[in-house]
């Protein structure tokens, strides 16, 4: 429910009248103003920036959609304002100790001691996107998230260099996580790849998974990758509380020529160093539970006998068990030449309303017996059918896609 404050908040976001929109940005004075000293190192010029900050605070009040953010909105325009007045300046000299005590009242500013007299001289040394972050975090005493908000990236995001990678979401139950994230490399080299990605149990170091990276989407202009990472959990045991994902991303080197006496040129690669992030599991992804369904049914494909044995079905995937020759011993070369043979498309369910979802296939993995196919999910709309799609004569080549599906051999799952 909207509190008083934020429903004056709001109120005064979308007002015409000025005096009122000040008021709302004054109930931030004292953080405003800590925030400006601590770029300017000035306190006549920390208010000057805080009002000129106010000004064209007003000027963009329309171009602010949430007005829940409108804190953040504010600090990240007063910013802006601070940047330019160092740049004016073309330079920012520290003050003694003394000066910083009186210069500024107590209430302005979190205590001052030696160590932050000390950081003063190192900030000048750091790059300004790490001093946003270290002077919001250790002179104002802000949270991580909130320091994401006003800066404009996902508190999941680190950076190394020239690259950064950002965990855009996460979904989990307990036979997978998935991760969905963005890599980025800045203009001066195309990214190429994610590398040496594996997660851990953040609080046991209990290695999840070490392996490739998943699936991968380019931009347009090569800087930029959309990927996925996923990893199969055993769900005997309990769903990790935190997790911590180790990678490298990779990037092409601008053409160089190896071979001077041919003069050709080769693709050159340039790997981050190990990169981290850790990240919570939300305790509700361990709630639901795998529905496991014995089906049991043959069936015959390309001459060869089949079952389907059982189906385990969770929120984020669904996994077919195929046994080849239930009555029959079978070698190796035999199971190849079955799995050629045996190829599901897709698993069709249906809901209590009649809405059909088709679920595709993901992959598939050999077992002592037969293949696990996996398949996406729809467990969470309480399917009351499902039906297993297969192609029903593997030899046939198809004109028509309408005749491809009347061959499809469908088997109940429930």
């Amino acid at each position: 429910m909207e509190t008083k404050a934020e429903m004056n908040q709001r109120i005064y976001v979308q007002t015409e009248d000025e005096t009122e929109f000040v008021q709302s940005i004054m109930e931030h004075q004292d953080t405003l103003i800590s925030i400006a000293y601590s770029y300017l190192r000035n306190r006549q010029d920390a208010l000057e920036a805080v009002q000129e900050m106010t000004c064209r605070a007003w000027i963009k009040r329309r171009t602010l959609n949430n007005e829940k953010a409108f804190k953040s909105w504010i600090i990240r325009i007063l910013i802006y304002v601070c940047i330019d007045e160092q740049r004016r300046r073309k330079r920012a000299t520290p003050l003694a100790k003394e000066d910083l005590e009186d210069s500024i009242p107590a209430s302005w500013m979190i205590s001052v001691d030696d160590n932050r007299i000390a950081m003063e001289s190192l900030l000048q040394k750091v790059k300004p996107k790490y001093r946003h972050v270290l002077l919001l975090k250790y002179y104002n005493d802000m949270t991580l998230t909130d320091i994401a908000s006003i800066l404009g990236k996902p508190e999941g995001t680190v950076t190394s260099g020239i690259y950064q990678f950002t965990v855009n979401a996460v979904m989990a139950d307990e036979n997978r996580i998935t991760v969905l994230y963005t890599a980025r490399t800045d203009a001066s080299q195309e990214i190429y790849s994610t590398v040496n990605m594996k997660m851990t149990d953040a609080s046991t170091g209990y290695l999840l998974d070490n392996g490739n990276a998943g699936g991968m989407h380019f931009s347009k202009d090569k800087h930029t990758i959309y990927g996925r990472k996923t990893i199969e959990l055993n769900r005997n045991k309990p769903l990790p509380e935190q997790v911590n994902l180790q990678f490298q991303l990779s990037s092409f080197v601008p053409d160089v020529v190896e071979n001077l006496e041919k003069g050709e040129k080769e693709r050159k690669y340039k790997y981050s160093k190990k990169m981290n992030i850790s990240f919570a599991l939300d305790p509700k992804f361990s709630i639901p539970k795998t529905e496991i369904i014995n089906v049991n049914r043959t069936f015959t494909v390309g001459g060869y006998e089949v079952m389907l044995s059982e189906v385990e079905v969770s929120p984020l995937v669904t996994r077919v068990r195929l046994v080849y020759e239930p009555d029959h011993e079978i070698d190796y070369k035999t199971k190849l030449l079955i799995s050629e043979v045996v190829r599901p498309i897709e698993i069709v369910t249906t809901s209590k309303d009649g809405k059909q979802t088709n679920l595709s296939t993901i992959f598939g993995s050999g077992t002592e017996d037969g293949m696990m196919y996996s398949f996406s999910s729809n467990l969470l709309d309480h399917p009351e059918s499902m039906v297993l799609k297969l192609s029903g004569k593997p030899d046939k080549v198809y004109d028509d896609l309408q005749e491809a599906k009347n061959d499809e051999l469908g088997i109940k799952i429930k």
